[in-house]
């Protein structure tokens, strides 16, 4: 199997979960990473590791996963995009009176956010083929993921929350690797932890 070095800077983890077990009011409340934060990033599914999927549940080394959120995460790897966009919808107020003559003023009234994520993998990682899966069952098992995006390098920088994958692209390189796209299209809102100044 290819090792791909995460030089780009971010590091993606994924927890794909069931869409029953989405919990978005839990965003703000388990913010941060690491044992017992939002998701626990400091043991991951090793890429070799044999991955299976059927009846809406992925089994890693034979045994099944929870789905719930609380499984180990898979860290995408040879990432060359992990891009955040946001969008504001606003409304236009309008208001008028014999003094001002009338104003407009708009208002934010949603807020939507997504991951363009990018990257190069060997068709045998396991986070690859879990992002996959994951994307391929999205409609017909209603799966989402759980996320945490950190970086870029020499930051802790977080952005957290759950979504949906979407929009999955390939090119078949060489042999046995990849170049891949897909977007994260984010379900609620996101957690957000900057650096300290």
């Amino acid at each position: 199997m290819a090792n791909f070095s995460a030089a780009f800077g971010y590091k993606v983890y994924l927890v794909p979960l069931a869409s029953s077990s989405v919990q978005v009011d839990s965003v703000i409340s388990l913010a941060g990473l690491g044992d017992g934060g939002f998701i626990d990033e400091t043991t991951t599914v090793p890429a070799a590791s044999p991955l299976s999927y059927s009846a809406g549940v992925f089994s890693v080394n034979s045994v099944a996963m929870n789905m719930d959120g609380a499984d180990t995460p898979f860290l995408l790897r040879g990432l060359t995009n992990a891009s955040l966009e946001t969008d504001t919808g606003s409304e236009d107020v309008y208001t008028y009176d014999d003094e001002t003559k009338g104003f407009n003023q708009a208002v934010a009234t949603t807020k939507s956010f997504s991951l363009t994520l990018a990257g190069v993998a060997d068709f045998k990682d396991s986070a690859y083929q879990a992002l996959r899966l994951t994307e391929q069952n999205t409609v017909a098992d209603s799966l989402r993921v759980k996320f945490a995006r950190i970086g870029p390098t020499g930051t802790d920088e977080t952005v957290y929350g759950y979504g949906t994958l979407t929009g999955y692209t390939e090119s078949v390189e060489v042999t046995s690797i990849v170049s891949w796209e897909c977007t994260l299209t984010g379900y609620g809102f996101y957690g957000l932890d900057l650096d300290t100044n």
